[in-house]
């Protein structure tokens, strides 16, 4: 019998609540389980269940690998500690310290190891395309996904080591990486600042999902002044999936994205090795990003 490898993605499948990054690492997850004859199992979870979800799908039955995003550090953590010794776990997109000390204690029987896109320096790539869409001292807003996500947080550092010197940041963050996270991140913020004169010139966004919500919610504001304001600023995301961000910039509602290239694919492949030669799994693989934009010009001063 093959082995069993469960994957574990946080969000929605549901109308209006989709992240097309994670639709996309479903898809791939099934086509590398298909590739290396494992049986891989794709679920989707709301944050506040995927550890229930894990520790019921182990006591329900046998899996040999868990692949799945921890929802935040602490999730990351619990994770390590409650699956060690009892199945395999590929993380993705996450690192810190506590990775590296469970790899120690791990051991050789169950594969473990993370696969990421180097979150800082999507980071990085985001604030060079607000350095070339702002003028000279201008304002740019951060639309951030969850605070406690160590992807967002990689990420909004990443885009303050870029950024030029002379441009004001102002920051927001929704709850989770979804349209309606982008408008109620918007929303939120722009309650205090709809009392202020200051033109903001490019609206950087975390994920594409984000960059739509705000868009949106920018575009409804009750200021015909800001209205006409969010209508002349730059719009960016992050994630680039064909059928969404890449198509959003083709079609010149996003100014840039980047390409997040899937992983759960890698994560599989990485398991399939392990359990066909005993390869160990590298404790940090990681996958690149890329910058897409289209031949859009800088804001308005």
């Amino acid at each position: 019998m093959s082995k069993a490898v469960f994957v574990v993605l946080v969000g929605s499948k549901a109308p209006g609540e989709t992240d097309e990054y994670q639709l996309l690492q479903e898809q791939v997850a099934i086509e590398e389980g298909r590739r290396v004859g494992l049986q891989v199992e794709v679920v989707f979870v709301p944050s506040f269940d995927q550890l229930r979800t894990i520790r019921r799908r182990l006591h329900d039955g046998s899996v040999d690998a868990v692949v799945t995003e921890p929802s935040s550090s602490a999730t990351m953590e619990l994770l390590l500690r409650d699956l060690s010794g009892k199945t395999g776990l590929v993380l993705l997109n996450a690192w810190g310290p506590a990775v590296e000390a469970a790899a120690a204690s791990w051991g050789r029987e169950h594969p473990f190891g993370t696969v990421s896109t180097d979150h800082s320096r999507i980071g990085q790539i985001q604030g060079q395309q607000i350095s070339s869409l702002v003028p000279q001292a201008g304002i740019a807003l951060c639309v951030t996904g969850p605070p406690r996500s160590s992807a967002a947080q990689d990420r909004l550092a990443g885009v303050k080591a870029s950024l030029r010197a002379d441009i004001h940041l102002l920051e927001t963050s929704g709850g989770q990486w979804t349209e309606a996270e982008g408008s109620a991140a918007f929303n939120s913020w722009y309650g205090v600042f709809k009392a202020r004169q200051d033109v903001v010139h490019v609206v950087a966004c975390q994920s594409d999902e984000l960059a739509v919500g705000a868009m949106a919610a920018a575009q409804a504001v009750a200021s015909p002044a800001h209205r006409e304001m969010f209508k002349r600023a730059r719009f960016l995301g992050i994630d680039g999936c064909p059928n969404y961000g890449k198509r959003l910039v083709d079609e010149g509602k996003l100014a840039a994205s980047i390409v997040t290239p899937a992983n759960t694919d890698m994560a599989i492949g990485s398991l399939a090795q392990f359990w066909k030669d005993g390869k160990p799994l590298p404790l940090r693989a990681l996958t690149e990003a890329k910058a897409y934009r289209s031949s859009v010009g800088p804001a308005a001063a």
